[in-house]
């Protein structure tokens, strides 16, 4: 559908999130009992913390959560009865949720629907409805402006403007959600193009060349390159990186009872991990240097040559977290040919 341009005053806000419990699962960002922000459930408007500062985690939870079952069995005389996971009740509403989170969803959607239906995943992505709150300002080590995703997947976005939102609203969903609560929104009669663009520039998250797309010739001739060793060896396969990751979506099976009862589970993974890809008589990447090395080049070569967009959203939670601070954005400009110079000083070898 062509975008659609509303005005929402700031201090509608607050009765267009109450309204929108009463019809849908409300994901907000508030604070937890020490202040840290997180995305939850807030009873109130009163709770919520519509700002555009990012969670130390993403929104990914609400569509592929960190743990879930996918069967249950239970033996009964003679026979096995298995039941999979119930539906989910109500439609979910990611209300106020960082671009870069919302914007991860259509990325990852690619490997959900491949050669399999993953119906957990896509029926949650069916029933969620994005209200995105665009950032007034870069965020710690965010390089969004380096990566050209696509935006137009997310249902709404709000760009915060003096006195107001103006939210564009580009898919069905968000349609449904302006029309639900009209009396809230205005229709935007003058240039929003033109009024996002300058609010981009003003915030610093306008895009900028070189893209990271452009390393990925660079990429694909690096993988034997000598610096990996030397760059990548102080990842120390905490995962911390992935876990925080927007776009990273490796999981482990896993099965858990008896043979009366018991349940067949999902849990996230990270490809950094020791034992990621570890076979009973060999592990192919048995330095992690290695690992690493399969983290970067997944999400900016491999995984955009079969599915087309990069994986990753240029959020930088996996720089600010890192333990040790690899800065995957400096290793994908040094890696790729756009820096001659690698991280923290000469050039070590080609």
């Amino acid at each position: 559908m062509a975008a659609e341009y509303y005005r929402l005053n700031k201090d509608k806000v607050g009765e267009l999130f109450e309204r929108a419990r009463a019809d849908y699962d409300v994901v907000a960002k508030t604070r937890d009992a020490n202040g840290n922000l997180v995305y939850g459930r807030p009873a109130t408007f009163d709770d919520v913390a519509f700002v555009d500062e990012q969670p130390p985690m993403s929104a990914k939870a609400f569509a592929l959560p960190q743990t879930e079952t996918l069967v249950r069995y239970e033996r009964e005389d003679e026979k096995i009865r298995a039941e999979g996971p119930e539906a989910e009740a109500r439609d979910v509403l990611l209300f106020g949720v960082n671009i870069c989170d919302a914007a991860a969803f259509d990325i990852i959607d690619h490997v959900f629907k491949w050669d399999y239906l993953d119906d957990p995943y896509l029926g949650r992505r069916a029933d969620a409805t994005l209200f995105a709150l665009a950032c007034a300002a870069v965020q710690q080590d965010c390089f969004c402006d380096r990566i050209s995703y696509a935006e137009d997947g997310v249902d709404t976005v709000a760009y915060p403007l003096e006195g107001y939102y103006l939210v564009k609203v580009q898919t069905e969903k968000g349609r449904k959600l302006v029309e639900r609560y009209h009396d809230l929104f205005d229709a935007e009669d003058g240039d929003a193009e033109a009024a996002i663009n300058t609010f981009r520039e003003k915030a610093g998250t306008a895009k900028k060349e070189p893209l990271l797309e452009s390393a990925r010739a660079g990429l694909e001739k690096a993988f034997e390159h000598a610096d990996w060793e030397i760059l990548a060896s102080t990842c120390i396969g905490c995962g911390i990186c992935t876990y925080t990751c927007p776009t990273c979506h490796c999981f482990d099976i896993q099965d858990e009872g008896s043979a009366i009862a018991g349940r067949r589970l999902r849990t996230w993974d990270h490809c950094t991990g020791r034992t990621f890809t570890a076979m009973p008589a060999h592990q192919p990447r048995d330095r992690q240097y290695k690992r690493y090395r399969q983290r970067l080049l997944h999400k900016f070569w491999y995984y955009p040559e079969r599915f087309g967009p990069l994986l990753c959203t240029g959020c930088g939670r996996c720089i600010t977290y890192c333990p040790v601070k690899i800065n995957i954005k400096e290793l994908v400009e040094y890696f790729g040919g756009l820096k001659d110079t690698p991280p923290g000083g000469a050039r070590h070898g080609k």
